[in-house]
Parts: structure tokens; sequence; C-alpha cells
């Protein structure tokens, strides 16, 4: 980056005009909705920047800032100017824009723009033009993909962002509808689940071999599909980024599968998880058996969702319950809604599932957390 020189006299909102406001998007990044907003008003976007910093901003050295590749954090007393620059009341930004929350203000000294992270899910997911805006962009959170509320779109982070038009496959948005019923259902607890499901469809989509999968001998098999999707949505050149979108619905299966061994596990100890696995193999795959590689990720899976329950789970609600009887290693949405919900299930689509590039220091790779990733809230050895 390049400093922009010495720092102006810094702009008021009455002596930079914006007579256009851009709709507000929930969970947009900073500079995408000054960039909106700069682009409506015919304005360049530095000049609106340049507005809102007290000294001079260091500018990307080529191509100049952009939404999808940087970030604009302000320090808690920017927030107040950013609101007047854009006639907003502040309250309005910080519900709509992540990096205006006061928790993120707070660390914040002086304005800068800052690059995202490289790491996966760290960078911004680019809207869906359709419903939102073209040339949005959303805060991803940690969360590398998801369906757009519309349904019409999927939006991921990967590889810079993408879009996948999801209309030529109508599966994609009854599994959406049977998603969203699912969290209806059950809360926060409904999108774990589905979390822990599309993990387990997604080591499957890396393992097992094209036009091989499951029900291989008879039917037609979960790879079959998978691959009949990637080509109805054009992604025949770019199949490993269609992966996340087409094993949604055998995902949503297993989600609502998982429901039924919870309840299974709370109703009476001991629970036979072979009997789970044949109500999967049942839905699933129709050839009525599973490799044990195909099966691995079951077991890892059951491993941490045991039937021996410590005590009942405590909870004011019957959400809060059936939250707590989940193991440690799932964290509680701060959102609602499709896809909020890490996974228990801790390996990373992209990376090796048999090697890991670090090993944690305090259990050696051996804790349900750190098998494939060292994990920062490592569970420690698992107890025999």
């Amino acid at each position: 980056m390049n400093p922009t020189g010495p720092a102006p006299a810094p702009i008021t909102a009455d002596a930079l005009p914006l007579p256009l406001r851009v709709p507000l998007i929930h969970g947009e990044t900073t500079l995408s909705f000054l960039s909106r907003t700069a682009t409506a008003n015919g304005r360049e976007l530095p000049e609106l920047l340049g507005a809102l910093a007290d000294t001079g901003l260091e500018l990307p050295e080529e191509g100049g800032p952009a939404p999808q590749r940087e970030e604009f954090l302000l320090p808690a007393e920017g927030l107040a100017r950013l609101a007047a620059l854009v006639q907003r009341e502040p309250e309005q930004l910080t519900r709509a824009l992540p990096s205006t929350h006061p928790d993120r203000l707070s660390d914040i000294e002086t304005a800068r723009i800052e690059p995202w992270p490289e790491e996966l899910g760290a960078g911004p997911l680019p809207a869906c033009p359709l419903c939102m805006e073209p040339g949005a962009w959303l805060a991803a959170a940690g969360h590398r993909w998801r369906p757009c509320p519309c349904g019409r779109r999927w939006m991921a982070g990967d590889d810079g962002g993408y879009l996948v038009d999801t209309g030529p496959v109508p599966e994609l948005g009854r599994a959406l509808h049977r998603h969203r019923d699912l969290v209806h259902r059950l809360g926060p607890t409904g999108d774990a689940l589905l979390a822990d499901a599309h993990q387990v469809m997604l080591w499957w989509w890396v393992t097992i071999p094209r036009r091989r999968g499951p029900g291989r001998s008879h039917g037609r098999s979960a790879a079959d599909a998978w691959h009949e999707r990637e080509d109805a949505l054009g992604m025949t050149r770019h199949r490993r980024r269609a992966a996340p979108v087409v094993v949604y619905p055998e995902a949503v299966t297993l989600a609502e599968l998982m429901w039924k061994w919870e309840e299974r596990r709370r109703k009476r100890r001991g629970a036979a998880a072979d009997a789970w696995i044949e109500d999967v193999v049942a839905q699933l795959v129709p050839a009525g058996a599973l490799s044990r590689q195909e099966r691995a990720p079951l077991d890892y899976w059951l491993e941490q969702h045991r039937p021996e329950l410590a005590a009942r789970p405590k909870g004011r609600t019957a959400t809060d319950r059936r939250w707590n009887r989940l193991p440690a290693l799932h964290q509680r949405p701060t959102e609602p809604g499709p896809f909020r919900a890490p996974s228990c299930l801790m390996w990373v689509y992209g990376l090796p599932l048999t090697a890991t590039t670090a090993v944690c220091p305090r259990c050696n790779g051996r804790a349900p957390s750190c098998r494939w990733v060292p994990y920062p809230g490592c569970t420690g050895r698992p107890k025999r």
C-alpha cells in the first residue's frame, strides 16, 4: 500500500453531499456499503474514505480499494462521522454492518484499510445480485458458503468469491426449504446438525471415486447424482467449487436422520448406533452397505454424539435443552438462519483428510477437535 500523503482537513458530511441513500444489507462489509454509496452518488470511493479518516489512509498500490479484497475499519469515534456522511442512525449501521459493531470498533485506534486474511472462511461472500444488489459483499464470519435466502444463488468466499445459479437444479431450492423447516422446529440445533451432515457429505465427495459412490451396485449412487448436478449447474470445469452446493440435498436428509439419533439417545441409554447406521443406509445408500472409508465420518460423529448422557440437559426452554445435549465442540451461532452454526467435525474441505499441516501440542492430534488441524479450544486427550 502507498500512503496518500499529508492528510487534508477532514471533509464534513455537509461538504460532501450524498443525496442518494443505498439500502442497508444485513451482514454487508463496510467497504462494500461505501463502494455502493459512492457509485450511486457519482463519487470516487477514496473521496468517501478520506472524509471518514482523521489522517491519511494507505490505499492499495494497484486498482484502489476493493470490497472483495479489503475491509474499511473505523475507530469508535468514526461511527458518528459515518452515520452523518450516509444520513443514517448509528444504530442502523451497527445492526447491518458487522465491522461497525461496538466490539469491533473498540479494537481500532485509527481508520484504516485492511486486507482480508487468507485463511479459509475469512474472505467475504459475493451477495446475491437478484435480491440484494450487484457488487455487494457480505462478511463471511468464518463461514465459507451459504445459500442466499431467496434460494436462487449460493454464495461462496473461496477463490476470491463466486456465485452459483441454483435455478437449473430445483432440488437445491427444496433442500433449502427443508433446512429452514429443520431450523424452525429445532432452533440452532437443527442448523448444527446440518453443518455436521454437510461435513460428512463433503468427506464422501472427496473420498468416493466418481461413478462409484454408495449404492454403486444397485441404483443411482450419490456420486452419480452429484456429477449430474455439477453438469446441470454449468460447473463441469469447476467441480471442486460446486461440491458444497451439490451435496446439499443429501446433507439435509442426513441432518434429519441425525436428529432421529439425538431423540433416540435422549430417550434411552445405550441406544444402538448400528440401528441408526441402518437408517442412514436405507435413506442414502441404495446398495445397502457402506465401506469402511464411507462409514468413517459417521463413526467420528457418533464418537462425539454418544448415547450415554452424563446428566439431564439444563435449560429454561426446549430450544436450550436441545442445544445443551450437543457435544462441547458445537459453538452456538450468534445469528439465526441456515449455515450459521459450525460443525463438531473439524476436517477442512480443501485440506487433506489423512494428514495435518500441524499437530496440536496439547493432545498430539488425538482429540476429536484436533485430528486434522489444531483447534484453539482443544478438548484434550479423549477419555478411555
